[in-house]
Parts: structure tokens; sequence; C-alpha cells
């Protein structure tokens, strides 16, 4: 048997063009910065839902990776070693994350609408009603003669969603009694259906009022920031100690390394995971602070662990065709890194059809507001449907076989698919809160540079920190298993 090759740091250096790939990263997001706050300080609130949903897009990607490095630290992982080190690199731009959330922060109350409710909305009051939300108003829309409209006409998804109205007060649904037939007494009618409506609207401001004292002791402003630090102070820990272990190895070679990050890689997924999922509460499902899931947090892992591996297959993959990784990557790590991305995708639509599934069952106007927004009204239903096919029945049929997760060209094609759905998904869990109700699609510009200027910055991060180490763990004693690397 021949002795293992010896490797040092700079057996796979960034070299050439990709030497200089974050100055283009930065150049974009600096491009996109000046754009959005050009843009943005004339709407503040548009800004931040722009910004946010750039940020947890992006946040998404850099915590799938660190899921990815805990598991195969978690299992002592011997095929992943030359691919794991990508993902060290985009796990350690969460550094840079902590910067880019400084934005979703000082605009927190043109964000959220439970600080509206706290007391620090803005001085229009746009959002001193946050509702139980459209579902109910859409239920209860008056004609001009004061008639219940047809619930064919407003959208209302009670007859989708059934049970959705008697399990509110019989007050809030049917008002002070039946409107007048139409036609019969105008005057009498208009004021009437007046008055109905103003009771009903008193009667839902109540409801909403209660949900939010009951949830004060959560959404308030001081225990959001704290999370938040704490969130990022989890994260920035996981991020300097793995890639601390793994770049230093390379100097070293001291195996002990390795059972460290195996010790901590346990104690580590018990914290991403509760990190993780109330981070998605926090800055997602608390923009309908009304609303609720269990599984929602689950759902947001989900997609990131789906994007994180479509761009590790695409970087991985340039950085092969370019040189830097050449002989370190082969179709074997491809292969497994597309079943993983294959079979999380596959977990994606089993939770995302899950949370669909038991809030129709249970028919609770409080959970289904969240669909209505999002497939009661024309282009918002648009998106859902092109999310079902696209991030889960094409993706599915195309990257199913064994032989299409082998063939390079259709892997790349199939990653970049999903990468492009996960900003659509993400886009379609934060934008549908900023203008609720028919009109609630409004693209605007600040949504693209806001999303160039946190994918830029980041990607300069992680690009600047590829020129300063390996591209693979050189002194991780599993490396040769990595680069001969053969599935059965």
């Amino acid at each position: 048997m021949s002795a293992p090759k010896k490797h040092d740091k700079n057996t796979w250096v960034l070299t050439g063009a990709w030497a200089g790939a974050w100055k283009i990263f930065a150049g974009i997001g600096a491009l996109g910065l000046a754009g959005s706050v050009a843009l943005g300080m004339g709407d503040l609130r548009r800004f931040g839902y722009s910004w946010l949903f750039a940020f947890v897009c992006v946040l998404a990607i850099a915590l799938g990776s660190t899921f990815f490095v805990l598991i195969q630290r978690l299992t002592s992982a011997g095929w992943s070693v030359t691919v794991r080190r990508t993902a060290e690199f985009f796990m350690n731009g969460l550094l840079a994350m902590i910067v880019l959330a400084l934005p979703v922060l000082f605009l927190a109350d043109h964000i959220f609408p439970w600080l509206q409710h706290e007391g620090h909305g803005n001085a229009s009051g746009e959002h001193s009603s946050v509702v139980l939300p459209a579902l109910v108003k859409d239920a209860h829309a008056q004609t001009p003669h004061g008639e219940p409209q047809d619930s064919a006409k407003t959208g209302d998804p009670a007859g989708k969603l059934p049970g959705a109205q008697k399990q509110l007060p019989k007050e809030v649904v049917t008002g002070h009694g039946d409107a007048p037939a139409h036609g019969e007494h105008a005057a009498g009618a208009s004021a009437h259906g007046s008055a109905k409506a103003h009771a009903e609207h008193e009667a839902h401001e109540k409801i909403h009022h209660g949900l939010m004292e009951k949830k004060a002791g959560y959404l308030n402003k001081g225990f959001f920031l704290g999370r938040a630090l704490f969130y990022f102070l989890v994260w920035a820990f996981f991020a300097t100690r793995f890639f601390g272990y793994s770049t230093k190895q390379d100097t070293t070679k001291d195996p002990k390394l390795t059972l460290a990050a195996q010790r901590f890689s346990a104690p580590g997924t018990f914290l991403f995971g509760i990190t993780l999922t109330f981070a998605a509460f926090d800055w997602i499902m608390s923009l309908e602070p009304a609303w609720f899931s269990t599984i929602f947090g689950v759902y947001y892992f989900a997609t990131g662990v789906v994007s994180s591996l479509a761009v590790l297959i695409l970087v991985t993959m340039a950085l092969r065709d370019a040189g830097p990784l050449k002989g370190a990557v082969t179709v074997e790590h491809y292969h497994d890194l597309g079943k993983l991305m294959f079979g999380f995708n596959v977990f994606w639509a089993y939770i995302g059809f899950s949370q669909f599934m038991l809030i129709w069952y249970a028919a609770l106007p409080e959970e289904t507001t969240w669909y209505h927004h999002r497939w009661d009204y024309a282009p918002w239903a648009t998106v859902s449907l092109a999310i079902v096919l696209g991030h889960f029945v094409l993706p599915f049929l195309w990257l199913i076989s064994r032989n299409f997760k082998r063939d390079l060209w259709r892997l790349k094609v199939g990653a970049a698919v999903l990468l492009a759905m996960h900003v659509v998904d993400i886009y379609w869990f934060v934008m549908p809160n900023f203008l609720q109700g028919k009109d609630g699609f409004s693209f605007h510009i600040l949504d693209l540079t806001c999303l160039m200027a946190v994918a830029g910055i980041y990607g300069a991060f992680v690009f600047f920190q590829m020129t300063k180490f390996s591209l693979v763990p050189v002194g991780d004693p599993r490396l040769e298993r990595s680069l001969g690397f053969q599935n059965a």
C-alpha cells in the first residue's frame, strides 16, 4: 500500500480570475447598497420589508451551510472533507450577517405590526389595527347598500376552509342583524350597513387586542432585540469555533482538533435548532402577529438546507472547472450532494404540505389568514402555484434519476433552479405582509437592490476568506478517504 500523499495549505488555493471574485461581489453589494439607500429613504417601511426579505433569504443559505458542517462533524463523515471547507466559508459568512441585520433592527418599528400595537408605530397609525386580518374583513365586506358581498367576489376563503367563520363569536360573524334586501329603504339600509360594519370592526379590534395582550410578554421590543443578540452570539460562536478548528488544523495537522469539533457538534446542533426556529418566528412569522404555526421554523430550516446545498454544488463546480478544486471534488461527491439536495427538497415539500393541510383541516381564522393572503388573490396565487411547480414538481422529476444526479450539467441546472426558487419562496414568506388584500403584490426595485446589497456583501466576505485559506482542509486526518471516495 502506497503512503498517503502529503498536502499543505498551498495545494488548493484560489487562483486566477476567482482570486478577484470577492471584488465583483463587493461591487455588486456597494451598487445595491447605494441604490437601496437612495430609493429607501423616502419610504422606510418599504425599505425595511425589502431589506428583511433579502436578509432572511441570504441568512437561510448561511444557516444551511452551518447545518451541513454540524452534521458532517457530528457523524465523523469522511466522504465530505473536500467539500466541507466550502461550506465552512459560507458558514463563516454569518459574521457578515451580523452587520447586515442592523437595518432590520433599526427599522423594526416600520416592519413589525406588533410594534405599532405596542405604541412604537408611526404617527399616521398606518398599522394601528393589524387584524384578525383580511380573512375576517373580506368575509364581512359590504356593498354600498349594506349587503354582504358574495364570497366568490370578495375572496372569502370560508368555503374553501370549512368552519373558518363559525370559530368566531357570533357578533363578529353576523354583526347586529341581517342586512336589508337590495333596493329596500336604500338610505336606511346604507346607514344600517355602516353601523353594522362599524360594530364588526370594533369586534375585530377587540379580538385582535386580546391576542396581542396575550403575546405581549414575547412580542415586545426589548425581548425581541435581546433574542436577536442571543441568536447572533450563538451563530458567531459556531462560525469562529468550527472555522477556527478546521483552518488551524491546516497548519498543525493535529487530529485532536477533529475530535474537539466532533464533541462540540452535539450541543451545537441542539443550539442551532433552537435559535433558527425562534429566529424564523421573530423575523418572519411575527409579520402577522395573530398567526402562528409551530412547524414554521422547520419550514425555514428546510428551505435553508436546500438552498445551501444548491450553492455548495454550484460554487464547487465553478471552482472545479476553473482549476482550484480540480482533483479534489469528483462525480462521487456530487452524486451524494445531489442526493442530499433532492432528499431535503422532498422534506421541504412534506413540511410545507403538512403545515397547509393541518391549517386547512382545523380552519381556525387566525391560522388560515396566512394562506388566505397567498392564495385567494390572483398575483400571489400565481406565485404560490409557481413555487409548487418550480420548487417541487419539476425538480423532483428532474433529480430523481441517479443518472441525472451524476450528470454534472443536469445537476447544475437542478441546483440553479432550486436556488432561484429559494429566492421566490422567501419573497413569498415576507412580502404579502407589506400590502394585504387584492392589491397585495407590489414588486419594487428596492427588492432587487436590497438583495444585491445583502448577497453582494455576504458573497464578498465569503470569497475574500477563500483567498486567505486553503479551499480544502489539508490537515484533516480523513482527507485521503475523501480524495479516494467511491460510491458503492
